[in-house]
């Protein structure tokens, strides 16, 4: 998200452009109050670019909130970066002041693509809006109710089958994890699950992650936007919009599909219930256009796929590296269910080891630690500090969920910090902001969490997770990007 390498490496005629076309900003930077979060100065037009050039942010982070404080500034370009760290600060600012923290930041690409519509990108009335009518018509499609336990486990028994094909071989789980479930939201929001093998199922979630991959866009035209009008594609720009421009095509398309077979009376899924409320608005009506529609479907399919994928093969990770831990997962899992049925929802409560087990993975695996930026739609007065309108807001998740005053050696994977001397789990648990807080917390949280319970404990009734061999365990290293994602590896699934 604040990955600026491409600008930095840029050849000399570029760096030379850029440096000119810089100089017109200079005085932005003379505009802010005095009283602004403190941070480190940086340098002239470019800021504090150099300064997180081949480093790790999140460390770059806690470094500057030791020396500043909870809430601290850095200046990237023309964009003034406020940083909420802490518990206490990031709830004081997005649940206690939520009216004024809840913006989204004006970029270029939110200007072409999401046009201020949709759920993650937009701001608000359009977003409030579109946010009330999304979560009640998710809610009567079983979004966070047992009524969708079915669907997720016919998606589980396809997902078991494939693994188990594989025979215990080395096999990279990533991409079959992402197609199962995406299929989960297509199962939503278009009714119908797709095979594996459809050819625009592939493609659709190839271009969702290959987007998520060219996120560096993101940072350097939303500090730079001019640099969009250099020639060629150096930052990738034209083909993120081409890439969207595919993806709205596919969603187009299943609209159209509805639309020619939709019956009032028989509502059958998330896009459904849009055009039913479009037929009695108006298509003129901007929350229920085509384009809303469109858009919201695009913000369901990011939301509701690659963090949950990435939770998975984090905890496949975590489960190979620690094999004691798999084993008492799976001894509670046998205890609890046996091996005549799938685990179920009803299970969960009985089963606190696996609740231990999936918050640590979401706490250290950290899976979207910057969560995604907000806006100060005009001044803010925020701890005798002045947040100016303008400024981009990032909730820093990383400083609670690594807060050493809240988890003893946070850096280590230990379920067990979460479980009481009764074996039940101690609360804890619920300084884990993972989902984030406040208004603008994951839509998609209950669904999330119901899909690592059964996914999660299916894999582990009927497979021994194992190292590609002895000698290649999984790397901790992860790849920062809009999620933390384990680097790549490849395991074995042997059956039980």
């Amino acid at each position: 998200m604040l990955d600026f390498s491409l600008l930095l490496s840029a050849n000399p005629v570029t760096v030379a452009i850029v440096v000119i076309l810089l100089v017109l900003l200079v005085s932005l930077s003379l505009q802010w109050p005095a009283n602004v979060p403190p941070g480190p100065t940086g340098y002239p037009i470019v800021g504090c670019i150099p300064f997180l050039k081949n480093r790790n942010i999140l460390e770059v982070f806690r470094e500057l909130r030791g020396q500043y404080g909870d809430v601290f500034s850095l200046k990237l370009g023309s964009n003034l970066n406020v940083v909420i760290n802490g518990s206490e600060a990031l709830k004081e600012a997005f649940v206690k002041h939520a009216d004024v923290f809840s913006d989204r930041p004006k970029s270029f690409i939110q200007n072409n693509v999401f046009q201020n519509k949709g759920i993650v990108f937009s701001s608000g009335s359009s977003w409030k809006d579109t946010r009330t009518f999304s979560l009640s018509s998710l809610r009567n499609f079983g979004f966070g109710k047992r009524s969708l336990e079915s669907r997720i486990q016919e998606e589980i028994t396809v997902y078991l089958e494939i693994i188990e094909k594989q025979n215990g071989q080395p096999y990279d789980m990533k991409t079959i994890t992402t197609l199962a479930i995406s299929n989960i939201i297509c199962s939503i929001t278009f009714g119908n699950r797709f095979e594996y093998n459809d050819a625009k199922f592939k493609r659709l979630t190839s271009l969702f992650a290959e987007n998520l991959r060219l996120n560096s866009v993101g940072g350097a035209i939303r500090s730079f936007p001019f640099l969009r009008f250099l020639p060629g594609d150096f930052f990738s720009l034209k083909k993120v919009m081409a890439n969207f421009k595919d993806i709205k095509g596919f969603v187009a398309e299943q609209i159209k599909e509805h639309r020619s077979t939709l019956e009032e009376i028989n509502v059958r899924d998330f896009m459904d219930s849009f055009l039913v409320e479009q037929m009695k608005h108006g298509e003129e009506d901007p929350i229920f256009d085509d384009e809303n529609i469109a858009i919201t479907v695009m913000n369901l399919f990011v939301a509701g796929t690659d963090t949950t994928s990435t939770s998975i093969r984090w905890a496949l990770l975590y489960l190979i590296r620690y094999k004691p831990i798999q084993d008492r997962l799976r001894h509670e899992i046998m205890t609890v269910v046996g091996t005549s049925r799938l685990p179920s929802l009803a299970d969960k409560p009985d089963m606190p080891y696996y609740e231990a087990f999936i918050t640590e993975v979401l706490r250290l695996g950290d899976i979207a630690p910057l969560a995604v930026p907000h806006a100060a739609r005009k001044d803010i007065h925020f701890r005798n500090m002045v947040i100016p309108k303008g400024s981009i807001i990032i909730p820093n998740l990383d400083s609670v969920l690594s807060d050493p005053e809240l988890f003893e050696n946070p850096y280590e994977f230990q379920p067990k910090r979460f479980l009481g001397e009764n074996g039940k789990l101690n609360g804890k648990e619920k300084a884990v902001i993972a989902f984030s807080s406040g208004r603008r917390a994951c839509l998609g949280e209950s669904l999330a969490r119901m899909e690592l319970f059964l996914f999660m404990t299916a894999l582990l009734q009927r497979f021994e997770f194992l190292p590609e061999s002895p000698d290649k365990l999984p790397s901790f290293d992860a790849t920062l990007g809009i999620v933390r994602s384990p680097k790549d590896y490849i395991c074995r699934a042997v059956k039980l």
